[in-house]
């Protein structure tokens, strides 16, 4: 074991000396509030008022107090400490053969979250996500911050970002924020609840255009409705349920495959298609000149988002090239092993949820399974904070374990 008295000492001197109690779930709590409010800020237009730089540069803050917690706070083993280690440089790696640096922070946080009450990180992430989004619609609407409006080629509809760099972008945060409220309300989720969510992706897709988050949206009612009666019993609910742990695998395996063998000349392939915007030629392109290696590499892309994006739209719409579908973006910029690790620990999460009899994390992992076709945001912390899950106090920590403490983890406090 660590020096366990040399670890108490000096969390007892940072204590004194902010003249506070300190415990790991503050710290972890304090560092993911400060962090995911940077990143959030990252994807909206108040970066004009930043340097290039700067807000990536303050994010290093919030990951510096959870490694703080993850190095002094966390009680583990050397084994553990060495695993740790390999982790956070495996994602170094990718970091660097990549030039992203998304999954890194992500790593931080999965491992930072130990002993961390997952449904108050949940909570954190709903509160704060609902506030920034909200002063960013509003600092659009009264021109502190631009609102990019785009146009659908070729029509007049017209597509809103709401201070966020792009409609879908836009509309991916709406949807993550909807998913963690569904989250934190499952077995209270009702009618009214299931209104709600058709209320907001119809006014998605009115403001935003931005479809295939609103139909996932659309999606969350029945795939709720499902999970519910799962978890109250109902036999044929629990037998579709109990499978959730196999999307992520089966819905990445088919998403690379129709990318990696997409033709122009296939016409079920083509259709399919067309009805995801080029995605697949797109992926197809990428895998073609990339290809897949064990730890990612470099990919050079042109999207729409922000003010640059806005103007290409006008002037070289030919220079796109983006990857939307998060199993083929993380295959290419972060390799096969974090890629399997990422599907691994999604399905891990979908079976305990299900094991456990609870059915609210394996529903949100259908959805993100589902979402990740399209989405690029699975593993950005500025989106989607259910991979957090894994080393979280919740579904895997000792004291959740047993089933009597089910109903007081499932409720919405």
């Amino acid at each position: 074991m660590p020096n366990v008295g040399r670890r108490r000492e000096l969390i007892m001197r940072l204590s004194r000396y902010l003249n506070v109690e300190i415990t790991g779930q503050q710290l972890y709590l304090l560092g993911f509030t400060y962090f995911f409010t940077i990143a959030f800020l990252q994807t909206s237009m108040f970066l004009e008022f930043f340097g290039k730089n700067t807000l990536h540069d303050l994010s290093y803050l919030g990951l510096a107090l959870i490694l703080l917690k993850i190095f002094i706070f966390d009680k583990k083993s050397y084994i553990q400490y060495l695993a740790t280690i390999i982790v956070l440089g495996i994602l170094a790696i990718t970091w660097r053969t990549s030039g992203e640096f998304t999954m890194l922070p992500m790593g931080i946080l999965v491992l930072g979250a130990k002993d961390v009450d997952f449904k108050q990180i949940i909570r954190t992430y709903l509160i704060v996500g609902t506030l920034i989004l909200m002063v960013t619609i509003v600092s659009s609407k009264i021109d502190i911050i631009r609102n990019l409006v785009y146009y659908r080629a070729g029509t007049s509809i017209s597509r809103q970002s709401f201070g966020i760099i792009y409609p879908t972008d836009f509309a991916a945060h709406v949807l993550f924020l909807v998913m963690a409220y569904v989250y934190l309300k499952f077995k209270k989720a009702n009618w009214k609840t299931y209104l709600g969510i058709i209320v907001v992706s119809l006014l998605v897709i009115k403001f935003c255009d931005a479809r295939l988050s609103a139909y996932i949206m659309l999606l969350m009612v029945p795939v709720i409705w499902i999970g519910k009666q799962a978890a109250q019993g109902n036999k044929f609910c629990k037998f579709i349920a109990n499978f959730s742990w196999s999307t992520p695998i089966i819905f990445g395996y088919v998403t690379v495959c129709l990318g990696y063998f997409f033709t122009i000349s296939n016409p079920i392939l083509k259709k399919i298609d067309q009805i995801l915007s080029s995605r697949l030629y797109y992926e197809h392109v990428a895998i073609d000149k990339y290809g897949v290696s064990l730890f990612g590499r470099h990919m050079v892309e042109h999207a729409w988002g922000g003010l640059s994006g806005l103007r290409m739209t006008e002037k070289s719409p030919q220079s796109y090239f983006f990857i939307d579908s998060s199993y083929v973006r993380m295959l290419i910029l972060y390799g096969l092993v974090v890629t399997l690790f990422v599907l691994v620990t999604m399905a891990i999460l979908a079976w305990k949820s299900s094991e456990m009899g609870e059915y609210s994390l394996a529903c949100i992992i259908v959805l993100l399974s589902i979402a990740a076709i399209t989405e690029q945001h699975l593993y950005d912390p500025a989106y989607d904070p259910f991979l957090i899950a894994l080393c979280a106090k919740g579904y895997f920590s000792k004291w959740q374990i047993a089933r009597n403490n089910l109903n007081e983890f499932s409720d919405v406090d």
